[in-house]
């Protein structure tokens, strides 16, 4: 009899330990040495978007913590590698994807989330995003991580 109350308890823990890899968190790594100015990422997960059997499209969340005050007009930039390869997926403003507007800075020390919607699903490619300052010449990459979407995802399987 008391075996039987022992199972559910069991069935319950270990649901919790397989719930992170079932919410679709990604491995991902620092690009290069440069990508971190800005800050650390935490987790990364990805989801479907709406309509993802037709239009093979991702909302990716990056959920990340500020060393350093990140201003508006900081661009987010998704590209992706292939071989040799890189190209561009999106380009986004920092205010559009993030709790900000264009009077307010993301203050160091604070958490932050960054949901880049209705991004390109490529099997087998390694997807960038980065936090670049804008300049007069090109932007400065001042955080940057790289991540493979699995082909198994559970949140890629199921809609």
């Amino acid at each position: 009899m008391a075996m039987s109350h022992v199972q559910p308890m069991l069935l319950l823990l270990a649901s919790l330990f397989f719930l992170p890899v079932l919410h679709g968190a990604i491995d991902f790594e620092y690009c290069a040495k440069n990508g971190n100015d800005y800050g650390n990422v935490t987790r990364i997960e990805v989801s479907p978007s709406i309509g993802f059997s037709e239009n093979p499209y991702i909302t990716i969340n990056l959920f990340c913590s500020a060393s350093k005050n990140i201003f508006p007009g900081t661009l987010v930039y998704v590209t992706y590698r292939s071989g040799d390869f890189i190209g561009f997926l999106r380009t986004y403003n920092l205010c559009d994807v993030t709790a900000c507007n264009t009077e307010s800075v993301i203050e160091a020390g604070t958490n932050f989330e960054l949901t880049l919607p209705e991004v390109l699903y490529v099997k087998e490619i390694t997807y960038s995003v980065s936090l670049r300052e804008r300049t007069y010449q090109d932007p400065i990459i001042k955080m940057c991580v790289d991540f493979k979407v699995p082909t198994s995802a559970p949140a890629l399987v199921t809609i």
